[in-house]
């Protein structure tokens, strides 16, 4: 049988597998997977809020990688104690590199989905609806990746695009329907979106995205309703 990896011991949650790992070899905490994923990814992932905060003490790099810790956790529902432990120990800059101090604290807040933060920055604020971040994203990107209906909402309201494109060449709504979040994909297709939007990259429609993974039980929804709304028509 082989050795369990410390990759595989933090998406269970073993917190004691996880530190003797790290007593054998202090620099696996940082360890890339066959994906080049690190072991935080794994642990933010799967919710296992003990792992993350034994990796951090043990100085996991949070900034690796683009600081995708944050993606990884961010796209799970019901995790935002863990979104706040990053955030807290400098995983934000390196995922969004925010222009300036207020766009941090405003992204920050986005992340958690602090419906009341980002709406009183907006208040006193108005243009961070739409301000790109360092990396080409804007607000509502990340809201609909992380599938946070309220705060996509409540960027809408506030002139936030639908259709716009991340430097990557994702829309919007293939950042929601990419990420499993078909709540959110209802409501920008309802705000007009559209849904045959074609990624820069690879030139595929959202559905024809999700056609590559027939099994993924997440997808299956959000392309029912794509084909229900006329995408692909």
């Amino acid at each position: 049988m082989a050795e369990e990896s410390i990759h595989d011991a933090c998406g269970r949650g073993d917190v004691e597998a996880v530190r003797a790992m790290i007593a054998a070899d202090p620099g696996v905490v940082d360890a890339d997977d066959e994906h080049g994923w690190r072991p935080i990814f794994h642990a933010g992932l799967w919710r296992r809020e003990a792992v993350v905060r034994l990796l951090i003490e043990a100085g996991a790099d949070l900034a690796a990688h683009d600081g995708d810790a944050m993606h990884y956790a961010g796209e799970v529902p019901d995790n935002k104690s863990i979104v706040a432990l990053l955030i807290q120990y400098g995983a934000l800059d390196a995922h969004v590199r925010p222009a300036d101090d207020l766009s941090r604290q405003f992204l920050a807040a986005v992340f958690l989905a602090n419906a009341a933060r980002v709406r009183s920055l907006l208040d006193r604020h108005p243009h961070l609806a739409a301000a790109a971040d360092g990396r080409g994203d804007r607000p509502i990107h990340h809201a609909a990746r992380n599938g946070d209906a309220e705060i996509v909402r409540l960027l809408m309201g506030r002139g936030a695009d639908v259709d716009a494109m991340t430097t990557r060449g994702q829309s919007v709504l293939f950042c929601a329907g990419g990420h499993g979040h078909l709540g959110v994909v209802r409501i920008l297709l309802d705000a007009g979106a559209d849904r045959n939007a074609r990624a820069v990259r690879d030139g595929k429609t959202l559905l024809e995205w999700l056609d590559q993974f027939p099994g993924d039980r997440r997808f299956a929804p959000i392309a029912e309703e794509l084909r229900r709304r006329g995408a692909g028509a």
